[in-house]
């Protein structure tokens, strides 16, 4: 059986996501590492399949990678502390990414050959503000992820990217998973 060369590079992308993700779950540093490779990965097997917003994204997270491992640890002792938002910043939040995926889709769809462009503009932008919130440590940035999971479940299932939304769907419940392991964590450090 021959291993074409894009399904090798997506189940390796996955395989590193997730170890990503699985890091960043547990607040290990060293996960940022693993994001970065992915990402690298991922951004070449985007453009490839067409899907621009997806490409960008992973570069994003490439960048976002190199500021999470600073910001993770440039207080010397390498923990950033988890903290919370409140619902102005969450409305603002889910407006800004409202208007964003439109944005990104109406962009999309002046490259001809750009796919499903809704779903990958809606998937990116929910991303792209997650990960900043990840990077920051914002607990609530757990309940973003599992959105943009979802949409983006669906957008790599019609790319027939199956590695990649078998990655997403187990995403989806390491980010409920994180969200109450985070909560948890914060709340014991709040108590006084």
């Amino acid at each position: 059986m021959k291993v074409d060369t894009w399904q090798a590079v997506e189940a390796v992308a996955a395989v590193g996501n997730l170890c990503y993700t699985l890091l960043m779950l547990y607040e290990k540093r060293v996960g940022w590492l693993f994001g970065i490779v992915a990402s690298l990965l991922g951004a070449a097997l985007f453009v490839q399949q067409h899907v621009y917003a997806q490409a960008g994204l992973s570069i994003y997270y490439v960048a976002m990678g190199v500021y999470g491992w600073w910001s993770w640890g440039r207080n010397g002792s390498g923990e950033l502390p988890i903290t919370r938002r409140g619902a102005w910043f969450h409305a603002a939040i889910l407006i800004g990414g409202a208007v964003l995926s439109i944005l990104l889709a109406m962009l999309l769809k002046l490259l001809p050959d750009a796919r499903f462009t809704g779903l990958d503009g809606t998937a990116t932008a929910f991303s792209l503000l997650a990960t900043w919130m990840l990077a920051r440590k914002i607990l609530e940035n757990w309940a973003y992820w599992v959105l943009a999971d979802a949409v983006a479940i669906a957008l790599y299932i019609l790319l027939g990217l199956y590695w990649y939304a078998g990655l997403y769907a187990v995403y989806v419940v390491i980010s409920a998973s994180a969200l109450v392991r985070w909560s948890r964590n914060w709340k014991l450090v709040q108590r006084p």
